[in-house]
Formats: structure tokens, C-alpha cells, sequence
């Protein structure tokens, strides 16, 4: 939990991701939302939301004597809505083993603790689902209310993911690794922020994706929902209905692919030597829709900038 000035910000489960057993410190995996003070209930794309990184943090470690430590803030991130904590921890600690091989379908078991810091285990499976217009892109889906921080695992006990907010969302495991060794290599997480809201075809309803591919050709790629007000893709052209397939020549089915594919062309960039606030181009495949209709397919060349901060969303009203 944590607590600022005295009263309590918010509380979340988290997981041992680390720990050395010479220092006996711990390294816990947990949402951003710990230290958050505000946030937007309705968009996650607003930037309006308040972080508090000098909040006072107590883990509770659910020992035999129930003990308490303080919780050191080691790094969060806004916009993948993750946080890392530090803590002493003078017990033996099992660290479990992530998986990155998560099917669409495939039952799953997300865990977390309650008021009183009792388990919760709750049964859903991976949804075939993309994110709505107020979610992030790097989110999957369970299909049951998780509580925030806990581990999404598989029947196994391999964790597949962090559950976090809003409602039913986790952060796949293939994400939440990828930010972990960001940190290590750059103390950041690189993020090219591309002004487009985009959903993906395959996870419409049959009907929709048999009239998609009837009339245009296509049953793959993201559809634009939206396109930020005075972004680069509006300025080329970009609106909402039209189809990204690609990425500097990488076929994108979904909308965590396109994460994982943007996080490691920034991380080959700062591998290079580029910077944080430097700009780099990538290459987008975009499929034309006007009227309902295919019209031509376009490569666009988007100057991007290289940020660690989160994205902000502007709709056009």
C-alpha cells in the first residue's frame, strides 16, 4: 500500500521478480497505479494523470508473523502503467518463471489479494479482444475483474502477465520483460509515439471480417480508430477506417505485436546510439479506406520522437 501525508493512496498485489540472497533484498513487480493520486477514469490517453514517486510504500510480506517493510520505488512507468519496488527480504524467496507463449483462448488464472490480504484466484481465459479507444495498446484481456498488480498465470504456474488496470486488462508477459531489460540497459523505456488509436481486424466478429475481406482483400491488420489532432499521420493523410499492415516491413496482426515491434526498434536505436528526444523514421504500410472502399496502399514515412514519457492522445472535436 501507499500512503501520502498519512492517507492511504492506493494498494496493490505484486510478485517477487528477483531477489539476492546476499543482500537479502527483494525486487517486486506492481502496477503504477500504487503511487498514483489522479487518474482519468474514462481515457487512459489524457497525460492528465498524477504520479506521487516520494509516496511512502509498506509491503506486506504475508509471512507467518505478517511482517511489514518499507518498499523502495526503483522505477515506474506512465505510459506501461508498471512499477518496480525494492525491498529487504530476510527469507528464502521462490522466484516463479515467465512465459511468453500465451494463445487466444487459453484458460488462465489470475491471482491477487483482497482487503484483508486474503488470496484471490479468479478463472478466465484470453480474450479475443483488442484494446477499446480508451485503452492502451499493450493490453490483453481476461475476461474476469483481476485485482490490479496480481499475477496472470497458466495451469503450470508460469506467469503470463501482470493484471492492471482498467477492468479485465494485463500486461503480457512478452511487454512486462521487455521493459525490465529496457531499464536495465537504458534506465528507461523507449516508446515512439505514433498518434494512432488501432484495433485489430482478427479480433472482429466473423461477419465483419468476412465484409472486410470481401470487399477489400484483407483479414489482417490493425484498423485505425482514431488519429491525434496535428500528429504526423494526420498530417499524411491517415483517417480513421483506414488499415496499417505493416511496420518498417513487418506484418502487424495485433495491437501488442505493433508494442513489442516499437520497443525494439527504439531499443535497436538507443543500441546505436540515439537518444532520448531524438527523432527517427519508420516506415508504415497503410491500406487507403474511403467510403467503404479499398482504395491505394500507401508506405508512409513517419518522423517520430523517441520518448520515455507517456503518450497524449488529442481528439479532434
Amino acid at each position: 500500500r501507499a500512503k501520502r501525508n498519512g492517507k492511504l493512496m492506493a494498494r496493490s498485489s505484486g510478485f517477487l521478480i528477483d531477489w539476492d540472497e546476499g543482500s537479502k533484498e527483494g525486487t517486486v513487480l506492481t502496477s503504477a497505479r500504487i503511487i498514483c493520486s489522479k487518474y482519468t477514469a474514462l481515457t487512459q490517453w489524457s497525460g492528465t494523470d498524477e504520479y506521487v514517486p516520494d509516496a511512502e510504500i509498506i509491503a506486506h510480506l504475508l509471512d507467518e508473523d505478517e511482517t511489514t517493510v518499507p518498499a523502495i520505488l526503483f522505477r515506474y512507468d506512465k505510459h506501461i502503467n508498471i512499477a518496480v519496488l525494492k525491498v529487504n527480504l530476510d527469507l528464502c524467496a521462490k522466484i516463479p518463471r515467465f512465459s511468453s507463449d500465451i494463445n487466444y483462448g487459453q484458460e488462465i488464472l489470475v491471482l491477487g489479494r483482497d482487503e484483508r490480504l486474503n488470496m484471490t484466484i479468479a478463472h478466465g481465459c484470453v480474450n479475443f479482444m483488442g484494446p477499446t479507444t480508451y485503452e492502451r495498446h499493450h493490453y490483453l484481456f481476461t475476461g474476469c475483474e483481476p485485482s490490479i498488480g496480481g499475477m496472470v498465470i497458466d495451469f503450470d504456474g508460469h506467469v503470463l502477465g501482470m493484471a492492471n488496470f482498467p477492468g479485465t486488462a494485463y500486461i503480457p508477459s512478452s511487454i512486462v520483460l521487455k521493459c525490465l531489460d529496457m531499464w536495465k540497459k537504458f534506465q528507461c523505456i523507449p516508446r515512439l509515439h505514433i498518434g494512432m488509436k488501432l484495433s485489430p481486424i482478427k479480433f472482429l466478429d466473423p461477419i465483419h471480417v468476412e465484409r472486410i475481406f470481401r470487399k477489400c482483400n484483407i483479414d489482417s491488420g490493425l484498423i485505425v480508430k482514431e488519429v491525434s489532432h496535428g500528429s504526423i499521420a494526420e498530417e499524411l493523410g491517415v483517417r480513421p477506417g483506414d488499415v496499417v499492415d505493416s511496420v518498417n516491413g513487418e506484418c502487424v496482426a495485433t495491437t501488442v505485436e505493433l508494442e513489442n515491434l516499437i520497443m525494439r526498434i527504439c531499443e535497436n536505436h538507443l543500441d546505436q546510439g540515439g537518444a532520448i528526444g531524438s527523432c527517427m523514421d519508420i516506415l508504415v504500410g497503410i491500406l487507403h479506406m474511403r467510403k467503404g472502399r479499398k482504395g491505394p496502399r500507401h508506405t508512409l514515412s513517419l518522423r517520430l520522437n523517441v520518448s520515455d514519457d507517456v503518450e497524449v492522445f488529442i481528439s479532434d472535436f
